[in-house]
């Protein structure tokens, strides 16, 4: 378990998409703020992180709307996953060169690359990946002339208080708990920043915890944490079970990329939040939904980076990933509750039950399991 659920670094990577007939903008030289152009089952896609788990759930929701999709594939790529219909380039967003070369002939860039782990044996490959990676990408789209779509994190806007904050609210302090984390604020300052003195013109979109049916990769936190359940080897809740955590439905946040991209002035910033449950909450979902019981103890904080701590120094000689991390703990000290009414208002953007949608995993799950 310890993993599974500790460690729902939740921006991620991949699953089912929801077919949409949304809008698209057209190539703009130079971009203007103003909402793209209209649909054109012509449009050639770029995606970073299109063979992840949330990148390649967008993949299928740009096929299904009839449009062409390039994908970029490292020579360690898993594409069994994706559609013949893709194109396929070797790249890197770690290479700039290579990155241009992708961006010929598209109209536009998601980038939804991004390192989704809870720990690393190389630390610095978070901040060339995430960091250095997004401003590769910021720059390739911005010399190429196609705008575009910046899959952010949570983790970005920092914990929040208990009750949902919006798009405007700040990290209380420059403190963080985990290395993705870090990173992605970065990048996400990064970003806005480029927006604001280079007019980048980047939209910036921030899903909560993605979760939904899918492959078992590194960003499918919530399905491990749901597989962990299902076979009783979740041992309690992290904390007092108060904390309060927004969970995104795979399918709500491609289709808020896809609502996005058709609607979203260049430069905006929008919450592709869900519903909002302690996790306390969570579990009585999950056991509702699975017939068996919830978690019977709460796992104190400290406990949990005690652990961590053993982990890490075990991991620094194996090089083998720990169990749970002291960050990775921390983070369940906190609320991360996040209003998604700016992207509702403005997008149309909507959000699936989490009842329905755990129970959606509990079943996928449970038909491979047999």
């Amino acid at each position: 378990m310890v993993r599974a659920f500790l460690g729902p670094n939740a921006t991620l990577d991949n699953i089912v998409p929801r077919p949409g007939d949304g809008q698209v903008f057209i190539r703009a030289r130079p971009l203007q703020a103003e909402p793209f152009p209209l649909h054109n089952p012509t449009m050639h896609n770029l995606v970073t992180g299109g063979t992840g788990y949330f990148g390649g759930r967008l993949v299928e929701g740009l096929l299904d709307r009839g449009e062409t999709v390039r994908a970029i594939r490292r020579m360690t790529s898993d594409v069994s996953r994706l559609s013949g219909a893709v194109e396929l380039m070797q790249g890197d967003v770690t290479d700039p060169a290579s990155l241009a070369r992708a961006m010929e002939d598209c109209d536009r860039v998601f980038h939804t690359a991004a390192l989704v782990k809870t720990w690393d044996p190389d630390p610095e490959a978070f901040h060339r990946i995430n960091v250095e990676g997004a401003r590769n990408v910021a720059l390739a789209a911005k010399s190429a002339g196609i705008p575009l779509i910046y899959t952010s994190s949570f983790f970005a806007l920092g914990p929040t208080g208990e009750h949902p904050v919006d798009e405007d609210h700040s990290r209380p302090a420059p403190n963080y708990f985990t290395e993705y984390e870090k990173t992605k604020t970065e990048a996400d300052q990064m970003i806005r920043k480029m927006n604001e003195e280079e007019g980048l013109g980047a939209i910036i979109l921030y899903p909560g915890v993605i979760y939904g049916p899918g492959p078992l990769t590194q960003g499918n936190h919530v399905s491990q944490l749901v597989r962990d359940f299902l076979r009783h080897k979740v041992p309690g809740v992290p904390g007092n079970g108060s904390q309060r955590w927004t969970y995104s439905h795979i399918d709500d946040v491609v289709e808020g990329h896809l609502l996005a991209a058709e609607k979203a002035v260049p430069g905006s910033r929008y919450i592709l939040g869900g519903p909002i449950a302690t996790l306390d909450e969570t579990f009585a979902i999950l056991a509702e939904a699975t017939g068996q019981k919830p978690p019977r103890f709460h796992l104190p904080i400290g406990l949990l980076k005690g652990f961590g701590w053993i982990g890490e120094m075990a991991g620094h000689i194996t090089g083998k990933a720990p169990e749970v991390t002291r960050g990775v703990a921390e983070t369940y000290r906190h609320h991360w509750a996040f209003s998604s009414k700016r992207a509702e208002t403005e997008l149309g953007y909507a959000m699936k039950d989490l009842k329905l949608g755990l129970t959606e995993v509990v079943d996928y799950l449970k038909a491979f399991s047999k």
